[in-house]
């Protein structure tokens, strides 16, 4: 199982405690360990680095989930005060120059068709979309804007994959190096707390409550790309007209490139806007009553204890139990336990079932195409796990080992 085979092993370099390096000697029988063990157990290990693209979250305590008010009715973020450990998260979305990489390193023409983003997702009847259908993930012109069109499946070969280059890398720069762990989605307790920098009170992944930069030298500009409303993707022109309008405009009618706004106070960018991300967990109405205060997960749509399916919430909530189809999943799972070694619907491989309700995964973050109600580091929504959308696309995560802080 690949996720808890890298997750056993950590990277060279950065800094820790003398609480946490291995002695030379063992205080249990006064031999030098070197005389027992080599590098093995890693008695060179100096702490964790960050992997490429990763930005450290340092761990902590806050309250999870509200915000705005509940207009949809959906009760399923109730605020609940819970507790994540250290972890890396992106410090942008991917982009489909990252998607890009990934598919020619495959070097399967087959693997490549299966992984290849659906571009149709952009495709409206009544809507003259043809132009991105074509040009989005195709274009240079849209290398560094954030890829689309991926499902959540699609998501784990990217994260598996990442793990087994950025490895190599290291191994071939010292054969001796200890691995990171597995790159993977954040789950949406991680992804929040990246969102909130800190601010845990605030309804945006900033200060304040204005959409809008308050700081003088940007004074009326938006501060993500999102629908202000019915038909107004991005604000008026900057070109022509009332001078009162400049700077008003956020630019961008679609996805923007994945640095176009300011990072929040973590440093990590368009944590609302954008795109939407997945995240790791599987969608239920009540997880917030359900789910441990310690690192918050649902891996799986049904648990143990009927009593935690609550699968009557179906209709209040948009989950359709007959909108999966269980063929369609017995397929996935099957082909993916055969081709990789283990259960998509749980990578870790402490479950080798699998259930149709296993296909809703949330994701979080408004989009480009969301009112700013979604913009919310609170809201949470879930999509077809096997489907894509022009709206949804994805950050990585690591785990943080050893000790909770990043140097000393």
């Amino acid at each position: 199982m690949f996720a808890l085979a890298a997750a056993t092993l950590t990277a060279c370099g950065g800094g820790t405690s003398e609480l946490d390096r291995a002695p030379k000697s063992s205080s249990v029988t006064g031999r030098k360990y070197e005389d027992q063990f080599v590098t093995d157990y890693g008695l060179k290990y100096k702490g964790q680095d960050a992997g490429p693209g990763l930005v450290f979250i340092e761990g902590g305590t806050f309250h999870m989930g509200g915000g705005e008010k509940d207009i949809a009715h959906d009760n399923n973020n109730r605020v609940r005060q819970v507790s994540v450990t250290s972890f890396y998260i992106d410090e942008t979305e991917v982009a489909n120059i990252h998607w890009k990489e990934f598919l020619a390193n495959l070097g399967n023409a087959q693997q490549q068709e299966e992984l290849y983003p659906d571009t149709t997702v952009w495709y409206r009847e009544l809507a003259y979309n043809e132009p991105y259908i074509m040009y989005y993930y195709q274009h240079p012109a849209f290398l560094m804007y954030p890829v689309v069109g991926v499902d959540w499946y699609q998501v784990q070969e990217f994260c598996k994959w990442r793990t087994q280059i950025v490895n190599e890398d290291l191994k071939t720069k010292d054969p001796d190096a200890v691995l990171y762990p597995a790159y993977r989605l954040p789950t949406e307790a991680e992804w929040e707390y990246a969102a909130r920098a800190g601010y845990e009170q605030e309804n945006y992944p900033w200060q304040g409550k204005s959409l809008r930069y308050a700081d003088s030298r940007f004074t009326g500009a938006f501060q993500a790309n999102f629908k202000r409303g019915r038909g107004d993707y991005a604000g008026r022109s900057n070109k022509g007209g009332s001078t009162l309008v400049e700077g008003l405009n956020d630019a961008y009618m679609i996805p923007g490139p994945i640095k176009a706004f300011m990072p929040n106070e973590f440093g990590v960018y368009n944590m609302a806007g954008n795109v939407a991300e997945w995240t790791l967990d599987t969608y239920r109405v009540l997880a917030y009553e359900d789910v441990e205060d310690l690192n918050p997960y649902r891996r799986r749509g049904r648990v143990g204890d009927p009593m935690q399916w609550d699968d009557s919430y179906g209709s209040a909530s948009g989950l359709k139990n007959d909108g999966v189809d269980p063929g369609r999943l017995s397929l996935l799972y099957s082909t993916n336990v055969a081709k990789h070694g283990y259960n998509v619907f749980d990578p870790a491989g402490f479950d080798d079932s699998y259930d149709k309700w296993d296909n809703f995964k949330v994701y979080r973050g408004g989009s480009w195409a969301d009112v700013a109600y979604y913009l919310t580091c609170g809201s949470r929504r879930f999509h077809y796990a096997d489907s894509s959308s022009s709206t949804i696309g994805f950050r990585c995560a690591m785990t943080r080992v050893g000790s909770p802080k990043e140097k000393y």
